[in-house]
């Protein structure tokens, strides 16, 4: 009915057996004519690590949210949990239209696969992505700074900074550290869109990725020619300076932003996210795997990678981080918090994302983590990243009193 049972079907299915009779008028069989034994489906071995999915599943209980974990060096799947979710179990031998009704009612979706099939603003977890687009084009460095009083005007419009009162005068790490809002403004403007969009698409938003699931979201990565089909509207400064902090038009799912944390995590590649690892066929006894697909290989200059890098092991390790509450004992890694809202302006919505890999010097796991109307990213995603992270690493940690 759903997920990998449903898109691999026609693999998993086999075929059913039969017998051909010759019977009489009045139902009686006289002879077996011909059979057909039946055949197996194919086997398949996902990339799914049971231990890691638990963990994730544990820190969604009571949440609404996903989480994905993906092993940043070949992008296999290691943890997909969406929450609230639905019990297998009350499908057997059939589902009471009671349950049924339930589900269907439920405001919070649970049909719906949160990971692969949401569709959100990003808020701040775009932002190293501008810092890219940047310094790959030529209209910043890393010592690129802007003053940040608090606030840009727009004519008589004013866009606020996260922090009301200014961060001063910042560099790029430090922007990135600080998530100034003022900063991304500044730059978003200073590179234009077009490179921003470039390179946010070369880096998989917009588009679906190649997951053997039917919830599978594009997203909207909006350019000029979008808007003005969408909107018959021109596009606008302000449209840039929103975008830069990843809200506006831009929507992204846990599933894409998993893959631009991995690339920057490992340099630049950007792998294709792989559900499934291997297939046996039901005659044989040796696997044969599924081949991992190098989606696009992004050749940023070393600065450009270092100070991105940086930038977001300071979230987490700096003594002015947005994500330090997310910092774990004993374990040196990088992230970025992100805070977006959704909904109508008077119902005060947010939804809190933080994305994240780890260990910084040899990531062995990256991570995107999103959580439905739970307010500022630093008081409630970072929590639930350190829990997620002292979960994974706990063999580790133990020697550290983690």
């Amino acid at each position: 009915k759903a997920g990998v049972e449903r898109s691999m079907d026609e693999e998993l299915r086999g075929e059913a057996g039969g017998e051909l009779i010759r019977v009489d008028v009045s139902g009686f069989r006289h002879e077996v004519i011909g059979s057909r034994k039946p055949r197996n489906g194919k086997d398949l071995q996902l990339t799914i690590d049971t231990r890691i999915q638990k963990i994730c599943e544990s820190v969604l209980e009571g949440e609404m949210g996903a989480i994905c974990v993906m092993n940043p060096n070949n992008g296999d799947l290691l943890a997909m949990a969406s929450y609230p979710g639905y019990d297998l179990n009350k499908w057997i031998p059939k589902i009471s239209s009671s349950y049924m009704r339930q589900l269907n009612t439920d405001t919070r979706k649970p049909f719906l696969n949160r990971v692969s099939g949401g569709s959100y603003a990003p808020g701040s977890t775009f932002k190293p992505i501008v810092c890219l687009a940047a310094m790959e084009n030529g209209k910043a460095d890393p010592g690129t700074s802007f003053f940040c009083p608090g606030y840009i005007e727009f004519g008589s419009r004013k866009m606020h900074c996260g922090y009301r009162n200014g961060h001063g005068t910042l560099n790029m790490r430090q922007a990135l550290e600080r998530s100034c809002n003022v900063y991304f403004f500044k730059l978003g403007i200073e590179t234009g869109w077009d490179y921003v969009y470039h390179m946010a698409s070369a880096l998989g938003l917009g588009k679906r990725t190649q997951i053997p699931l039917e919830a599978n979201t594009r997203g909207i990565l909006p350019d000029a020619a979008w808007k003005r089909k969408k909107l018959n509207e021109g596009w606008r400064e302000g449209d840039t300076a929103n975008g830069s902090i990843g809200q506006g038009y831009l929507t992204v799912s846990p599933l894409q932003m998993v893959g631009v944390i991995s690339a920057i995590a490992n340099g630049g590649n950007l792998y294709e996210p792989r559900l499934v690892r291997a297939v046996r066929a039901p005659d044989q006894k040796k696997w044969v795997e599924r081949p991992t697909r190098l989606q696009n290989k992004l050749s940023w200059a070393p600065e450009s990678i270092q100070v991105v890098q940086e930038g977001l092991r300071d979230v987490i390790m700096g003594e002015r981080g947005t994500g330090r509450m997310a910092s774990v004992r004993g374990l040196d890694y990088a992230g970025k918090t992100g805070t977006a809202q959704f909904g109508k302006r008077s119902e005060g919505k947010y939804r809190a994302w933080m994305v994240a890999y780890a260990p910084y010097d040899n990531p062995k796991y990256a991570i995107a983590l999103a959580l439905d109307e739970a307010g500022s990213s630093g008081l409630s995603a970072a929590p639930k990243m350190k829990q997620l992270l002292q979960g994974l690493f706990a063999r580790q940690l133990q020697g550290d009193g983690s």
